[in-house]
């Protein structure tokens, strides 16, 4: 049952971060621009290794919980397990965007003052 739980797990998390990603990659596009509107050269630059520092974040964290899961018994197990994992992982989705906006309007604000 546990290779089972590894495969869900890495399923739903890695669908859910390339999700998360690519919406924040499209939208964010209009956000960073608005931000930086002389240079979209560098706006773009932005968005890019922000959706690739991301990417690498969560995955790797997805990857890294796996030596930490519990030894499944019953279908109960595994939905916590599982659900646990997860939330965790939407947990730092939520903290991460939260500070790539502060540090785009941080930048924001040091580049206009110079």
């Amino acid at each position: 049952m546990n290779i089972i739980t590894y495969i869900i797990y890495i399923t739903i998390a890695s669908i859910m971060i390339i999700y998360v990603g690519n919406t924040c990659y499209k939208n964010g596009k209009v956000y960073i621009r608005h931000y930086f509107p002389e240079d979209e050269n560098f706006a773009n630059g932005i968005n890019n290794i922000l959706r690739i520092a991301y990417y690498f974040l969560n995955l790797g964290l997805v990857i890294w919980t796996l030596n930490s899961l519990k030894n499944i018994t019953n279908y109960q197990l595994f939905i916590e397990e599982i659900t646990s994992r997860l939330s965790y992982i939407i947990t730092i989705i939520a903290v991460l965007h939260s500070i790539n906006l502060s540090t785009i309007y941080i930048s924001h604000k040091h580049f206009k003052n110079q």
